[in-house]
């Protein structure tokens, strides 16, 4: 973190309209280049890791992931750059197969055309130990010279936004991240336990897709909103910082930046962070919906599960859309999601009582068949038709 007399952090905001290739390639070239240019990151001969988020096999229009043209656009720098070896990795919720999960999200194409190779978190690991925990991270992580996370910007029902720090956590392996929620039941525990992972696995450089954000009830069931701009820089807590803006928020008042200002893991203060590039106003033009489970954040820790209880913020399963595929009740940590006892194909059911609110079958689903109840539901309602009467 920079001290009051230090140069300023640097974050590059460039505009980018779309996801054509051309117009991708030139903004991440602009953004990284205001950075000091790729040479700076990636040296001849590295092998170099980019991290996207691949939550789930969702196709890119649905901005669940991030957009494989700014893959592939980063994997090219680098092999300019000179990177003997260019992975793409990441761990998704649940148990999805990885030929699905490259294919539904471009990763497959856009490795192919970059001359890139996908990594598989499925095989052997080694144990990342962070404070009292100990993560399991593939085994191959340990050749990786340089990190490049590709985050996308997205609200989240727990952690109020996903992007550059959270997006790290995609470094664990399979049922590994549902374990550490269920260790970290609260929105506050697991923004501290994020914020040190983080520092853990700091990658070099982060490159934000927030061409087309997702806003609302993020991070899989929102509603994709363009913003039209690639962000970068080597500080992803200064990214972040720049990033919760866009809701409204004061970076303070998110755990998991708070925790990071604490602990020295990066810049969060607005007034030491540097904004360059041309597309500053098409940014601060933006304000994101916020989850309706925002609620989540003011809740005590110690009160936690008690409350979101009592307010019955809980999973509700769309009978319509559930064709009982299984994943969800494969990583629900506290095993609160069960098949129907007739062994049927009617859609699965959530044992409110076991539940402990860590989303993470909701992340996992991926037939956008799982939603988190909030206490405001009844009054968007309300709201909605008022609106629809005018």
């Amino acid at each position: 973190m920079s001290s009051p007399d230090s140069t300023p952090t640097p974050v590059v905001v460039t505009e980018c309209a779309d996801y054509g290739p051309n117009t991708v390639d030139a903004a991440v070239r602009r953004a990284v280049d205001l950075l000091g240019g790729i040479a700076r990151f990636v040296h001849p001969g590295q092998t170099v890791l980019l991290k996207p988020n691949l939550l789930s096999a969702r196709p890119p229009e649905q901005a669940v992931t991030t957009h494989p043209e700014l893959v592939r656009a980063l994997a090219v720098l680098c092999r300019e750059a000179g990177a003997a070896r260019v992975w793409i990795g990441d761990s998704p919720a649940g148990m999805h197969s990885e030929a699905i999960l490259w294919e539904k999200t471009g990763m497959a194409v856009a490795a192919e055309l970059a001359g890139a190779e996908l990594k598989s978190f499925e095989d052997a690991v080694t144990p990342m130990p962070v404070g009292e925990d100990a993560l399991p991270v593939p085994s191959w992580f340990s050749e990786v010279d340089v990190l490049i996370s590709l985050p996308k910007l997205k609200t989240h029902g727990l952690t109020t936004m996903t992007c550059a720090m959270k997006n790290l956590f995609g470094l664990a392996c399979g049922e590994a991240k549902a374990m550490c929620h269920a260790r970290h039941p609260s929105p506050a525990a697991m923004s501290r336990f994020l914020a040190d992972w983080y520092v853990q696995v700091k990658p070099a450089l982060t490159v934000v897709d927030a061409v087309v954000a997702m806003e609302g009830e993020g991070p899989a069931n929102g509603t994709p909103r363009p913003v039209g701009v690639l962000l970068a820089a080597a500080d992803a807590v200064a990214v972040d910082a720049v990033c919760v803006r866009t809701l409204g928020l004061n970076p303070e008042s998110v755990p998991m930046l708070k925790r990071a200002r604490e602990t020295g893991a990066g810049e969060t203060r607005l007034a030491h962070i540097e904004l360059l590039g041309d597309g500053l106003a098409r940014l601060a033009a933006v304000r994101l919906k916020q989850p309706d489970t925002r609620l989540l954040r003011y809740i005590p820790e110690s009160l936690f599960q008690l409350v979101s209880r009592l307010l019955r913020f809980r999973p509700a399963i769309d009978q319509k859309l559930c064709v009982a595929c299984g994943i969800c009740i494969g990583i629900c940590p506290r095993r609160a999601i069960r098949a129907r006892a007739d062994h049927s194909q009617r859609p699965n059911t959530v044992n409110e009582r076991a539940c402990i609110l860590c989303l993470c079958c909701v992340e996992a689903c991926p037939r956008h068949a799982i939603r988190i109840r909030s206490p405001l539901d009844l009054w968007n309602r309300i709201a909605g038709r008022a609106r629809g009467r005018m």
